[in-house]
């Protein structure tokens, strides 16, 4: 009894008085191993290879295939199981994140699209940047459209003036290229591949792409590539004056984004919660990460302003928009510096918003930031293209990729391979010096005037502009939606590293590296209130991911759910969750949209919304909106008052089967609680349905039919 008590008393006069204790020894076998988690990592990763195989050969019909892959994907999971259960009997420690696997495992392939010749003199130094990152062989598409952008036809026959004279055969012109690369590369002639020595001039001619078919040439370049100098000249100049622009591998420049890039993340939730923010069964889910504040972006030019102030430090003059002139003086003195600036969205519209975010993210640029912007290729109009192409040739550190689906590689029904688009919306800086200055903005607005102003901006003075005045570019319909503005380092670190697991996305199959690793556990913490989640999805090859993430959700409420969609006819996972929801007594309110004119394809859209509408009818309250001259746009899901899930994803069936779509689950009660207060505010301007919608016959025809092939 002395014993115990003299060591209490030491114990105690170590604490009072500062002294060193030698702490208790713990056995280091007891935490889980960094190897452990590695394990498991490469094999879920396995698994995402699996279901985008499995995709492939269902489509193709393959038996035999089939079977092997499930086979080995049962295989892989009583392997993750095992690993899961030792896993679970050791301490976490302070172990956040792993080492990412370093093999080349995917394929890259890039286009350069090269329109304006003004833009590639030899004295501009023009930079185009590809990736070699991770990948076993990086393939580069170059075409161009040099002659179409002078004004020419394909019936021209090379013939432009005193063009015609030069050209007395009426040969078709072509532009006459020459590469050198500082490593060995080779080119894709017709069904052959010549391999070019590193330093050896290689010499071909390309046609413009929209007046002769076969006008592109394919190199595959080695991870070892520095760079290629390219030069060229017009068959049509007599001057025969050149022109060029470098290739250069990209590596290097994301090597402030390195330890982001290299890492993998790691989480332990705990088990049996029932709570949607502790869910380990989707793998291109982030972990939980807490953030030091949200700002919501309810209203048309919230969205523009944020941007203003994250980049430039200051917001924009009271009479900026007013004056329609996007290249107006504007002052950067408390401009942030940021190490990378990552955008993604449907639409990046070369109108009055989308010319001034252009300027702003090539500010960055020029100061050594990473700009990278992805795009849909199949919704982007000429000007679009145009600005793109401007903004790569006069800022070497931005690139934009404009995603087009390649239907020859992957699997899916046939006809939707033609409209499948990337919807991921994120527009995100990180700063690693300053990390109050690092922020990402979520939702579902476009980069689009429609989506930011009420009414359009005259930018009749800029004709590289796009217009919505009458006889301009575009028709003009105002959306109304939703963004947030959200700040905290951890999680706007784990948003990069997924933002470039899917700009690394393996061009072969769409698959994306894993961003992180979870796994349950009975004695992990407690979810921490004011936590968020990003998720991407790649639903036509990913199984049904996206499908059971939203029907998960749904399945979590206890009291409440509120749904804004402008689209809504859910598919069969959804349906069913909702079913189920109504079964427990759950309130389910929805708010969506019939008359869509102004949208794209609203001629069917509406019926299609009608059929959804109609099946719930009778088992939940559906409202319309109802704003004049308004398309309601946002995507929210709000359950309980206690979590939200703010995201581009639409209610439809080409959300959930065919479009790249992202969100963030924010597991905060106040958060949600405001967003209910805004649901209320899109309430006022609606009306509750109450009897079934009428749908023309030959559309629900359509609808039918469609249905079986999409």
């Amino acid at each position: 009894m002395t014993k115990k008590l003299n060591l209490t008393a030491v114990c105690l006069l170590a604490v009072l008085t500062g002294c060193a204790v030698t702490p208790v020894h713990r056995d280091p076998s007891s935490t889980i191993s960094s190897k452990s988690w590695e394990e498991l990592r490469d094999l879920k990763q396995r698994k995402v290879e699996l279901s985008a195989l499995s995709v492939h050969f269902q489509k193709k019909k393959n038996e035999v295939q089939l079977k092997k892959i499930q086979s080995e994907q049962k295989n892989i999971d009583q392997k993750i199981t095992e690993i899961e259960g030792t896993m679970t009997a050791f301490e976490d420690r302070s172990l956040h994140s792993i080492p990412s696997s370093s093999v080349d495992w995917r394929g890259e392939k890039e286009n350069l699209e090269l329109s304006d010749l003004r833009l590639y003199e030899l004295s501009k130094n023009v930079q185009f940047s590809v990736s070699t990152y991770e990948a076993r062989e990086t393939t580069v598409r170059i075409s161009h459209k040099f002659f179409t952008k002078l004004g020419m036809k394909r019936e021209d026959d090379g013939k432009r003036g005193k063009a015609a004279d030069n050209n007395p055969k009426k040969e078709a012109p072509v532009i006459k290229f020459t590469i050198k690369c500082d490593a060995p590369s080779e080119v894709k002639l017709g069904g052959l591949t010549k391999k070019i020595k590193a330093n050896s001039d290689f010499s071909f001619v390309l046609a413009d792409t929209k007046m002769s078919q076969g006008g592109a040439k394919e190199f595959k370049f080695h991870k070892d590539m520095n760079s290629c100098a390219v030069r060229f000249a017009s068959s049509l100049d007599n001057s025969k004056k050149e022109y060029g622009f470098s290739i250069v591998n990209e590596t290097k420049k994301l090597k402030s984004l390195e330890s982001l890039l290299r890492t993998t993340e790691v989480c332990s939730l705990k088990s049996d919660t029932g709570k949607f923010i502790d869910t380990t069964e989707f793998t291109s889910m982030t972990c939980p990460k807490k953030y030091d504040s949200i700002k919501i972006l309810p209203e048309p030019e919230d969205s523009l302003h944020a941007r203003a102030i994250a980049l430039t430090g200051k917001d924009l003059p009271e009479d900026f928009v007013k004056n329609g002139n996007p290249y107006a003086e504007l002052d950067f003195s408390k401009a942030p510096k940021f190490d990378a600036i990552l955008v993604s969205y449907l639409v990046f519209r070369a109108d009055f918003y989308g010319t001034l975010l252009g300027r702003l993210l090539a500010y960055h640029a020029d100061r050594g930031t990473v700009v990278r912007i992805l795009v849909s290729d199949v919704i982007a109009l000429d000007k679009d293209s145009a600005m793109f192409e401007k903004l790569m040739a006069e800022h070497p550190n931005m690139k934009v990729v404009k995603y087009r689906f390649d239907t020859s590689e992957q699997g899916g029904a046939w006809i939707s391979e033609f409209h499948r688009t990337n919807h991921v919306k994120i527009f995100a800086g990180y700063s690693k010096e300053n990390p109050q200055d690092s922020f990402a903005i979520v939702g579902g607005r476009n980069i689009h005037d429609g989506f930011v102003f009420k009414k359009p901006v005259d930018v009749s003075k800029f004709p590289e502009i796009v217009s919505y005045q009458e006889g301009g570019d575009e028709s003009w319909a105002y959306w109304r939606d939703f963004e947030m503005v959200i700040h905290g380092q951890d999680f706007i670190e784990s948003v990069v590293r997924n933002y470039m697991n899917f700009y690394h996305i393996n061009k072969d199959n769409l698959t994306m590296k894993l961003s992180s690793v979870a796994i349950q556990k009975a004695n992990a913490q407690d979810a921490e209130e004011e936590s968020l989640r990003h998720y991407v999805s790649i639903p036509f090859k990913d199984e049904p991911n996206l499908n059971l993430f939203y029907a998960r959700m749904v399945d979590t409420a206890k009291k409440k759910i509120l749904i804004s969609s402008p689209y809504f006819r859910p598919v069969k996972e959804i349906g069913e969750a909702l079913d189920r929801a109504i079964q427990r007594g759950v309130d389910i309110t929805i708010i969506t949209r019939l008359d869509l004119e102004g949208d794209t394809a609203d001629f069917i859209l509406g019926a299609v919304n009608k059929d959804g509408v109609n099946r719930f009818l009778d088992k939940v309250k559906v409202y319309e909106y109802t704003e004049p001259k308004v398309i309601l746009h946002s995507k929210l899901l709000m359950v309980d008052d206690e979590f939200s899930f703010i995201s581009s994803v639409n209610l439809n069936k080409r959300s959930f089967y065919h479009d790249l779509e992202n969100g963030v689950v924010v597991n905060d009660s106040n958060f949600t609680k405001q967003m209910g207060s805004l649901y209320k505010e899109y309430m006022k301007i609606s009306r509750q349905l109450t009897e079934q919608q009428k749908i023309v016959f030959w559309k629900k025809w359509i609808i039918t039919i469609f249905d079986k092939v999409l």
